[in-house]
């Protein structure tokens, strides 16, 4: 055998050193990786944006069925099995509108919006009008602003909301219509000009005519109210024509289609059929309804579906991918209102979702604004196998599309990325990702309820300085950021498929290592409060060891959930019985750490836990949701009190009602998880407002007392 030269030595270590260290998942093999990233093609996606962003497409609306009808015909050809187009009632009308300009015909002609140029400069809901009027400004549309103009048969000009312009010029003092140029989601008109948002008008109460409302940029609004106030002679929307200000006078064409309530929508579904297990699953969605454009929100979501459908079935069809042993479902939604509807009309089919994963803005351009692709975890009242999964696979592709000193410039990696994804056509950008507790608003959030109890996990890309107005289009999305959301989401979904009895170390090993890290936050949170609590003894102490009783609690339930892979197989069973019992003895171990640093801050152990009057009270009450899902989701919020509660921890209020859980136990669970992220994220949760909200759901007859 000859000796190797020391130059090929090195090169030999140095191949070898790559091979040990490469990036890498659990989750998937290397081949896995390879295959699913050369198949999955963020410009394929790009192309079905394309094709969607030309409708005006909210629910119920003729855009919306004609979007509906290309998903169909598109999921057909991409080989997903029963693709059918399921029809549901619409609680209101279904509206679409045909014709929508407005003019100032004096004191010279200018044509400032019209549906044919983009679908929002009219709000949705607006009623036929074709009517000339005096132009008047309303400020803010407040009470006091509308209360010193006279705005009968006028139409009224304001900065601020529709529907208070509406309410209280229109139908309060007999204005004959509205134009405002306010901007959605909080926006400063300052950084944003020449955006429309995405408006509407409220439907008529019994008594009131219907109404319209027009949609400016704050540019054209602003000019429209200097030629208002200013009474000289002026070109302010540069026409090449000097005229007095002072007094405008606008034309408004409206022609639209309203039907009687209630309409009709739907959604879109189609299937991979699994092979061997068909009560487990895996629900894949994005939702199909937005304004005109809504490249990102959510078109991104729903091209990503489609072009994993055809990933995955060309895959299989060439025999590099098995078929899946699992059915994997892909929704295409009338966001939030389609699953809500589907589930209390076909209550028993939710026994048969493992999870659902859900794309909601996923192709932004990262470089347009200050966008942050979240990757949001299950709430704690649903935390499991998924989010591990969810973090593993995510981490990755984060860990291989960025660039990192230690190595790139001493590890001798590729530059700038380590394993990069791109598309052909999209930019050559890192992902800025970043995973975060949980937030709802879009379809998951559906899946987590506590009457239905499937994890589901999403991603929603925020800041966004383009949700809901005109400018979420083609221009700011990026195809190289959809292909890797894409990859997220088809690895998910590739392993759920898959994964038996044989795959419980991984699965249980992976969610018992990310829950060390969620009880170290919790650990840390409590040290917090002790610290912070001095001369509240008693009340800090209890507050605190809830972080840690609510943590191992909240840890059990996750290691417990890969059951749902082991079924009956005794290997797996007796290894989630282990990691079961190392996650118990781990609450001894923490709620020693706890008490010694109690006693170093306050200078002497903390006394024993005891439940206040109040407390004792709510521990007595068992809360159970009611048999019917139509009950359950009519009812609940039927008389909802006034609370300080954060919207997403009253809704996990809800979430954690299982008819074993006393109104004392949910309180500690949503206070452990507000306390989790932080009162910036989540507020505060005092035990009044959650025995507020159980007991008006128990009174509307949304839950009852066990």
């Amino acid at each position: 055998m000859k000796r190797c030269s020391p130059c090929f030595l090195a090169l030999l270590l140095f191949f070898s050193s790559q091979q040990l260290s490469a990036q890498s998942t659990p989750f998937l093999s290397d081949e896995e990786i390879r295959m699913l990233s050369n198949e999955i093609s963020g410009d394929r996606a790009f192309e079905h944006i394309r094709v969607l962003t030309r409708w005006h497409r909210n629910s119920g609306m003729e855009g919306y069925f004609k979007a509906a009808d290309y998903v169909v015909e598109t999921a057909k050809e991409a080989g997903l099995e029963d693709v059918r187009f399921i029809e549901q009632p619409l609680p209101g009308a279904n509206y679409t509108a045909r014709v929508g300009e407005l003019w100032i015909v004096e004191p010279v002609l200018i044509k400032l919006a019209d549906i044919g140029d983009h679908a929002v400069y009219l709000a949705d809901n607006s009623h036929s009008a074709d009517v000339t009027a005096e132009l008047v400004w309303i400020a803010d549309a407040s009470q006091a602003a509308v209360e010193k103009v006279d705005v009968k048969g006028k139409i009224v000009l304001t900065s601020g909301s529709t529907f208070a312009a509406v309410q209280r010029a229109v139908w309060g003092k007999g204005a004959l219509g509205v134009v405002s140029y306010q901007l959605s989601e909080g926006r400063s008109m300052l950084d944003f000009p020449d955006q429309i948002a995405w408006g509407f008008v409220p439907m008529p109460p019994e008594g009131k005519a219907g109404t319209f409302a027009f949609m400016l940029t704050p540019r054209k609004g602003e000019t429209l109210r200097r030629m208002l106030e200013t009474g000289t002679e002026q070109d302010l929307f540069a026409t090449g024509k000097r005229v007095k200000g002072g007094r405008v006078v606008v034309k408004a064409k409206v022609e639209t289609e309203i039907g009687k309530a209630p309409g009709r929508t739907g959604f879109v579904e189609g299937w991979i059929r699994g092979s061997k297990y068909h009560d487990q699953q895996i629900i894949v969605t994005a939702h199909l309804q937005e304004e005109q454009g809504s490249a990102n929100d959510d078109g991104s979501g729903c091209g990503n579906l489609l072009e994993l459908a055809r990933a995955l079935n060309k895959l299989i069809k060439e025999g590099k991918l098995k078929r899946p042993l699992r059915d994997i479902r892909f929704w295409w939604t009338d966001e939030i209102y389609s699953e809500y509807r589907y589930f209390q009309d076909h209550p028993d089919d939710v026994r048969n979702y493992l999870a659902n994963i859900h794309q909601d803005m996923t192709g932004a351009n990262q470089a347009t604004g200050s966008r942050v692709q979240h990757l949001i975890f299950s709430p704690h009242s649903r935390t499991s196998y998924l989010d591990a999964l969810f973090e593993s696979i995510g981490t990755f592709v984060i860990q291989t599309n960025n660039g990192y000193l230690s190595a790139s410039r001493q590890g001798g990696f590729p530059r700038p990325y380590t394993r990069p994804m791109y598309a052909t056509r999209g930019t050559r950008q890192g992902y800025t990702a970043q995973f975060v507790p949980y937030f709802g608003s879009s379809d998951h959030m559906c899946f987590v309820e506590g009457a239905i109890g499937v994890p589901a996990v999403g991603m929603i890309n925020w800041d966004d300085d383009y949700i809901h107005s005109s400018d979420d289009d083609l221009w700011q999305i990026d195809a190289t950021q959809l292909k890797r959301n894409n990859f997220i989401i088809g690895g998910m979904a590739t392993f759920l498929a898959f994964a038996e009895a044989d795959r419980i170390p991984t699965i249980v090993g992976e969610t018992y290592a990310q829950g060390l890290k969620r009880l170290a936050n919790d650990m840390k949170v409590a040290m917090q409060m002790i610290q912070e609590g001095k001369g509240k003894g008693d009340v800090v102490w209890k507050e605190a060891t809830t972080m840690v009783e609510q943590g191992i609690v909240r840890e059990l339930r996750a290691v417990r959930s890969a059951q749902a892979f082991g079924r009956d197989d005794k290997a797996a069973g007796q290894t989630i019985d282990e990691f079961s019992d190392r996650v118990k003895r781990k609450e001894s171990e923490l709620m020693a750490d706890l008490r010694s640093y109690y006693k170093r801050v306050h200078g002497s152990d903390p006394k024993s836990v005891k439940l206040t009057a109040e407390e004792q009270e709510a521990s007595k009450k068992v809360p159970v949701n009611v048999a019917s899902l139509t009950d359950y989701f009519g009812k609940r919020n039927v008389g909802a009190p006034p609370t300080s509660l954060h919207g997403l921890m009253r809704a996990e209020v809800f979430n954690y009602v299982d008819g074993k859980r006393s109104y004392y136990d949910i309180y500690k669970g949503v206070f452990a998880q507000a306390n989790a992220a932080g009162s910036w994220y989540y507020g505060t949760v005092s035990l009044g407002d959650v025995v507020k909200t159980l007991d008006a759901a128990v009174k509307a007859g949304g839950l009852t007392i066990k």
